[in-house]
This record gives C-alpha cells, structure tokens and sequence, in this order.
C-alpha cells in the first residue's frame, strides 16, 4: 500500500539552498528553483506511472433480464425491452382496423365487446369467439404492466427513496399486482355479493348447467383468465425467480381451472375462488412495497395481516369451497346428459360424472398443494419475524442474487497518480477519504458503485 513521504525524505529549500549558494546564487532564488525541479521531477514520476483502466459493467436490461448467449434468451430480453412498443401497434392495428374499415367490424367487435348476446334473456353465451376477448385483454395487460411500471411506478419508487436497481424493479411490479388484484377483487366481490351463493356455497350448484352469464360477470371472467394467461408470457420472458417451477405449475393450474369451470359452466365456484384468492395477493404486494420504502414496523403488521389472511382465506375458505365441489355438486346435480350444450357444440350435450367432477377436485386440491409449499416458506419468514427480524418474503427472489445495479470496477496499476502528487505537493497524509469506498488488496484494486440508472 502506497505511503505518503515523511518530512525527512520531503525535498526543502534547505538543501537546495547550499547548492545554489556553491553557485553564487542566492539562497532565495535557489530554494524556489529546488521546489520548482522536485515538482517536475514527482509529476515526471506520476506521468510514468500506468494509467487506470476503467473496466464498465454493461447494467442489464430493464425489468432485470440479462442477456445471454442463448438465442431464446436474447429473444426474450429483445421482447421485454420492446414489449411497449409492440403491445402498443398491436392495440393500434386493432382499434384502427375497427374504427376505419367498417367492413371488418363484425369481426373486431369480438376483440372489444362481449359475444353471443342474447336479446331473449339479457345475458351472454359461452362460445369459441370468445378467444378474441381474452387476446385483445392479454395484448392491454402487457401495455398496461410495462407502461405503469416504467412511467409510473418506478418514478414513484424513487421518490420514495429507494434507488437501487432491483427493488425499483421489484416495487413496481409488487405495486401493479396491487392495482390489479385491489380492482379486480373488488369487482368479484360485487358479483358474489349479488348472486345467489352469496354466504351459501351450496347454491353453486343449484341449476347447474348456466350457459348464459350476465355481461358484467362474463367480461370478469374472461379478462381475469387473460391476465393468468399473460402472468404465463411474464414468468417465462423475464428473469427467472427461485420458485419459477412452483409459479409455473400455479399459474398453468390455475389457467386449466378457469378454463375448464368456464366451458363447463361452473363459472360460480370460480368466482368464490379467485375472490378468496385475491384478497391475499393484495396483502402481499402491500407489505413488500412497505418494506422497500423502509417502513419496516408497518411492514411487519401488515404482514401478520397477510399471514392470517392467507390461512383463513386459501387453508380454511379454500378446503370449504372443495368440500362443497365434491359433496354438494353430487347432492345438486344428477349424473347423466344435459340438452344445454358444450363450448363448441351448442346444440350438443353436457355430460356430469364423478370422474369429470373427480377432475376438477384433483386440479383443486393441486392449487392446494403448492400453496401449501408456499405457506411453509412463509411461516418461516413469520418465525424469523418473531425472534426480532424484519418481515422479508424470499419466494420470488431472483436464482442469482447478485445486485441488479450498474457497476464500475477500476483496476489500478499502482497508487492513483492525481491522489499521489496531491499529498505530496500539499505534504499532507492521505486519510480514507482520499478512496472513498476502497478495498485494498495488494495496494492494487478498488471497486465504486455507482448510482443505478433511472428507467427500467
């Protein structure tokens, strides 16, 4: 490690004094000119001295994906950095093919309307045209996730102070499924309020099958099975989380029940469900956005909140609501053949077994186990909790730990030049705040952070 020169070794006007004296200089006059040589002589020295080789880190990809060799992967990265772009012609083409052609409105009203309305009774069918619907949702979801998270809460983030790379990116996602999931709970909530089921599960099953749904609850039900459908294109473009498999067989779980309660007109067991199931994932989003903003004691409250809400709502709720798929579909609904048709068939039959109810309880009871999973993973969080730490849920955390921020690694071939002739020249000692952020190994490495940059 580099030490600055004591007083001894430090030249003088002293010495060079008896020398210009020898030379019939005054002793002024050679002093001025001694301190002037030395200084040449120390820059000459610092000049010799290698020159630092900055070395940048390139910052990855917004909303934290990295790219890499793989071609999938640089197609995913190239997706996620341009999915506003391309979300946003998609939305484009379709709103300007509706409004300008009149002759294609027949067909893009179905990506902006309800189908198979039925003047008779009010209320809408269930058909193929449908899959209009839920692209058209799954196109606005993916505008909508990526603009609200680069311009809106990411900005938001930082004013609340925090300015690292990864919680940014972490908090804007946490804050939009708290957006969603807060409109859309409340949404269901209003339609279960209003059904007949309303705190009476039985009636789920009371004149089963319902082909028809009313426009409101048929548009809910749909745009809540496009935004699953579209949580599937996220978890699998951007960078993967510890409990990608886990999230993976949810989300494709979860896609296979809305799917197949939706065809086969169990549409009220489906809404009891995703209400009990939203109400925890906005807890949730809530704590860990309290937690990146550094309000800790509350953060911790509101996770007791979400620990209690997630055992009564998807341990206690969810069993009951399974209880009842099972004992009272078999008391409500015979076995046999119902003359009100399939999805694709109208005109066709329905078809009730246990094999096909037995089906739809093994699907359930496979949501179960992975929350099961989940809630073991989180005890742990409350027990850590409970012996003094904070509140900090690491199920999706990312497989590689490492910071998400912009990086610049100096490797220095020797002491800084610049910082060296300062203590010489000024015949000062070089104090640690001369190296801010300094590890010395050797006299030859120092590592800045620098700040992260500002968008996703």
């Amino acid at each position: 490690m580099y030490a600055p020169p004591s007083d001894d070794d430090r030249p003088s006007g002293r010495h060079h004094s008896s020398k210009g004296t020898s030379r019939g200089r005054s002793g002024t006059d050679a002093s001025k000119k001694g301190e002037k040589g030395s200084a040449l002589r120390r820059k000459s020295s610092a000049a010799s001295t290698r020159r630092p080789v900055l070395k940048r880190k390139k910052s990855p990809p917004s909303w934290g994906i990295k790219k890499d060799l793989s071609m999938v992967d640089r197609t995913a990265a190239f997706f996620v950095e341009n999915q506003i772009r391309f979300s946003a012609i998609i939305l484009a083409v379709m709103h300007g093919c509706h409004y300008l052609f009149p002759q294609l409105r027949p067909t893009t009203r179905k990506l902006l309307e309800v189908c198979y309305y039925n003047p008779t009774t009010g209320n809408y069918g269930k058909g193929p045209d449908d899959v209009y619907l839920v692209f058209y949702w799954i196109v606005m979801f993916t505008f909508l996730r990526a603009t609200a998270v680069d311009y809106i809460f990411m900005p938001f983030a930082r004013r609340g102070g925090i300015s690292a790379k990864k919680d940014l990116v972490r908090f804007a996602e946490q804050a939009w499924l708290l957006v969603y999931y807060s409109i859309f709970w409340t949404l269901g909530m209003y339609l279960m309020y209003n059904s007949p089921y309303w705190m009476d599960l039985a009636q789920m099953w009371v004149d089963w099958p319902m082909r028809e749904l009313g426009g409101t609850f048929k548009w809910y039900y749909l745009v809540q099975y496009a935004f699953w459908l579209q949580q599937i294109l996220v978890l699998n473009i951007e960078e993967r989380r510890k409990d990608y498999y886990q999230m993976f067989a949810h989300h494709i779980v979860t896609c296979m029940l809305i799917f197949a309660s939706y065809t086969y007109h169990m549409t009220s067991v489906g809404n009891v469900i995703l209400c009990v199931m939203d109400v925890v994932d906005i807890l949730l989003p809530l704590a860990k956005m309290l937690k990146y903003l550094g309000y800790n004691a509350i953060c911790d409250c509101a996770f007791g909140v979400f620990l209690i809400t997630w055992f009564v709502g998807r341990h206690v709720c969810y069993m009951r609501i399974v209880h009842s798929s099972w004992v009272d579909a078999l008391t409500h609904i015979r076995e046999g053949c119902f003359m009100l048709g399939q999805f694709l068939k109208p005109m066709g039959t329905v078809v009730f077994t246990k094999e096909i109810l037995g089906t739809f309880i093994i699907l359930l009871l496979a949501l179960q186990v992975l929350t099961l999973m989940w809630f073991y993973m989180i005890l742990r969080v409350a027990w850590k909790v409970i012996k003094g730490g904070g509140a900090d849920d690491t199920r999706s955390d990312d497989e590689d730990d490492e910071e998400e921020e912009e990086e610049e690694d100096i490797e220095l071939e020797g002491p800084n030049p610049k910082a060296v002739e300062a203590v010489q020249m000024n015949g000062t000692s070089m104090s640690t705040a001369s190296f801010p952020s300094v590890i010395m190994n050797g006299g030859s490495h120092r590592h800045l952070s620098s700040q992260p940059l500002g968008g996703g």
